[in-house]
Order: structure tokens, then C-alpha cells, then sequence
């Protein structure tokens, strides 16, 4: 779905942290983290992809398996920037 306007990419970038922190914030039922959710750890894996030659939608998948966050193409470049 095209947009109205065009997206300024810092408030895309704004947001999509936010989005993140929210989706990553959490833990398990029992109140402790099952493994590494920061926003930091995501950020580093999407780096790491990003370098490994992966694919926009490798990347997306990861990040839903990983840290429960659905991410489109343009919101993964504007974190891997």
C-alpha cells in the first residue's frame, strides 16, 4: 500500500525503535527473559545479516522468529543504516 506522504527517514527510524523496544521489552510468563531480546542484540544480528549477503526477507524472518517482530523491507534498511 503506497504511502500518502513521503517518510521522513528519522522519524521512520524513531518509530521503528520504538516498535521494536515495545515487541522486545518482554519475557516469559515467569517474569525472566528467555534469551537476549534487546534492541541492541537485534540491531547486531540485522548488521551481521546484512554483511553475510542475506536477503531483505531472511532478515524479516529472523526478526519475527528471534524478537517476535514484523518487520517490512523499508523499516529493515532504515535499521541496518
Amino acid at each position: 500500500m503506497p504511502l500518502k506522504e513521503p517518510v521522513n527517514q528519522g522519524t521512520l527510524a524513531t518509530s521503528l525503535c520504538r516498535k521494536m523496544a515495545r515487541t522486545l521489552g518482554g519475557g516469559n510468563e515467569h517474569g525472566k527473559d528467555t534469551g537476549d531480546r534487546s534492541l541492541a542484540k537485534a540491531l547486531n544480528v540485522l548488521k551481521e545479516m546484512k554483511a553475510a549477503g542475506r536477503t531483505w526477507q531472511e532478515m524479516g524472518e529472523r526478526m519475527e522468529r528471534g524478537f517476535g517482530a514484523s518487520l517490512e523491507k523499508d523499516q529493515l534498511k532504515a535499521l541496518v543504516r
